[in-house]
């Protein structure tokens, strides 16, 4: 059986260019990509388990965070997709969709507030905090159909960011100019068309999420 694109270039699903994307453009990820390049802790060896699952998790990242149609995102089987942070409550595509990736994996903590931001709050937040944030797959420890994977997340926080939400609540950061880096560990099951079906993430957000975001004059969120 061949493999879909998804799975042999990082940057497929950039290709589809009649879809519909969430700001009416294919994002750029020139930034993100070359940020890869020049950091990454290892080196996979093309057509490795590691190889395939980064390029997969790549693009269901894109497709995830910029595409507005399930029926349109490809690394996913979009009649049975379900995800799952830290052990929490399973949302659905519908769900993710109207959530946004951030929110689905950060939830309700002191210092950020799921429910109070919206898809766009929660990206503006994190893009201009974090200019470029990158992602590469550390090791695989498991094949499909159920694939389990050791991530890393990073990305410099050099952007001051003050952002009120419709609630009232004023979210500011300001740039440490420090890398901010989070390791995980994630579960996949997929179909035979490696389709995502069902995703379990989890990290620690504690000592890397948490620090990023205080209350409008410098007061820790509560």
């Amino acid at each position: 059986m061949s493999l879909p694109d998804f799975m042999t270039d990082p940057n497929a699903v950039l290709n589809d260019k009649d879809h519909e994307w969430r700001y009416k453009v294919v994002p750029d990820y020139s930034k993100a990509n070359a940020l890869y390049e020049e950091e990454k802790t290892v080196e996979h060896e093309e057509g490795s388990l590691e190889w395939l699952v980064s390029n997969l998790v790549k693009n269901w990242e894109k497709e995830m965070s910029h595409k507005v149609r399930a029926d349109q995102i490809r690394t996913i089987n979009k009649d049975k997709y379900r995800f799952s942070c830290n052990g929490k409550e399973w949302k659905n595509i519908d769900q993710m969709l109207e959530l946004g990736t951030y929110n689905a994996l950060i939830g309700d903590r002191d210092s950020y507030k799921a429910s109070e931001l919206d898809f766009n709050d929660s990206h503006k937040l994190f893009k201009r905090a974090l200019r470029v944030f990158s992602w590469e797959c550390i090791k695989v420890y498991s094949g499909p159909p159920v694939v389990a994977f050791k991530w890393r997340h990073w990305g410099l926080n050099n952007g001051d960011v003050t952002l009120e939400t419709k609630s009232g609540t004023k979210y500011e950061s300001v740039a440490s100019n420090k890398v901010l880096e989070l390791y995980g560990v994630s579960v996949a099951k997929v179909n035979d068309k490696f389709q995502i079906e069902d995703l379990e993430v989890f990290y620690d957000p504690s000592d890397s999420v948490d620090p990023l975001f205080k209350k409008a004059g410098g007061c820790p969120m509560k």
